[in-house]
């Protein structure tokens, strides 16, 4: 990491800053930026290191990263597709800035105990702290509780999953109720029909 930070900084790269943030010292940035890229090293099969040592001092000259990317199972291309299309909605319809509830789960032997609320309160309350909308892509068992919570269902999406000469696993993926909702609560209070303006 201390190589590709430096090779980052002369001549400057501008992607340096995002890539290797400097929040307190260079020091602890390069063992952020070290961290970040073991982890994803570890998790990303295809991914391998190269790297070029000096005879003389014994230190690390030069880095490659080279990643194979093969198209990997069915069941994988499947879920990317359907992200890409899960994250293309939201991205499409919420421009301005906004909280997301990305994920809200509780235990089914733990739930109607106050968890849900807990955890769903927490963020409406911050997004009001904030003078920020709300948003979560819902399943559409939990769109009433949304809508107690006061969000207002904007609009469904059923993710396009078709391809050219679909396997019979594909199409049987596909057969699955993919449907989702943008719910939507607006910036300080619960959705309000007839006041508030949707996201477009």
């Amino acid at each position: 990491m201390p190589v590709l930070f430096a090779a980052f900084g002369e001549p400057y790269n501008s992607l340096r800053r995002w890539f290797i943030p400097v929040q307190t010292t260079e020091d602890a940035a390069i063992e952020a930026a070290k961290d970040r890229t073991l982890k994803h090293w570890k998790h990303q099969a295809g991914a391998h290191w190269t790297k070029v040592i000096d005879s003389e001092s014994g230190k690390i000259i030069g880095a490659a990263e080279w990643e194979i990317r093969d198209n990997g199972s069915e069941e994988k291309l499947f879920a990317e597709r359907l992200l890409m299309n899960l994250k293309g909605f939201m991205k499409e319809r919420m421009t301005r800035p906004h909280i997301e509830l990305e994920q809200l789960v509780v235990h089914p032997d733990r739930r109607r105990r106050g968890a849900g609320n807990l955890l769903l309160n927490w963020g409406l309350q911050r997004a009001d702290k904030l003078g920020l909308e709300t948003c979560k892509e819902s399943v559409p068992f939990a769109v009433p509780i949304y809508e107690k919570y006061g969000f207002s269902n904007v609009e469904g999406l059923n993710p396009d999953m078709t391809i050219p000469n679909p396997s019979a696993k594909w199409k049987e993926y596909a057969a699955d109720d993919l449907c989702v909702f943008l719910m939507w609560r607006p910036i300080g209070h619960d959705y309000c029909a007839g006041e508030d303006e949707f996201p477009r």
